[in-house]
């Protein structure tokens, strides 16, 4: 068992990475579209890294009922960031894409992020950010631990 003011330390820093990355989000989302929203971006995010999907896959992934998806796509698309179409092999379904707009806008604003990222460990030893990649990479194998 570890001591709990070292538990308690390792919270609080934990606590803080976390506040920072919501802020850089919303900072984000605000860089893809000035009305882009937190559950916004997680749609765009998934659709970035996992190509075109049917409403009721993003309602599965992010958790959320259909009605919350069908209502956040139609805001998404009135903004430009995506498009639906039929979907090839279910015709009763539509497949919710990204634009070359919102993907443009999520490349720049991430080139923004890693330019900060890189900026803040510029001045770190290679060895201690190798480490403090593979020390990330370790709590992050496991995340059911963090739902």
């Amino acid at each position: 068992m570890h001591d709990e003011k070292l538990l308690a330390q390792v919270e609080k820093e934990f606590t803080t990475t976390l506040l920072r990355a919501r802020q850089s989000i919303r900072e984000r989302a605000k860089a893809i579209h000035p009305e882009l929203q937190a559950p916004g971006y997680r749609i765009l995010s998934f659709l970035i890294h996992n190509d075109a999907q049917q409403q009721g896959a993003l309602a599965e992934h992010l958790e959320l009922d259909k009605a919350t998806i069908s209502r956040m796509v139609k805001q998404l698309e009135s903004m430009g960031l995506i498009t639906r179409t039929t979907d090839p092999s279910d015709g009763r379904a539509q497949l919710v894409s990204i634009t070359v707009k919102a993907h443009e806008a999520w490349k720049a604003s991430g080139n923004s992020l890693r330019t900060r990222l890189h900026n803040r460990l510029s001045d770190w030893d290679e060895a201690d950010v190798q480490r403090f990649a593979d020390l990330l990479h370790k709590m992050n194998e496991d995340r059911e631990d963090l739902r």
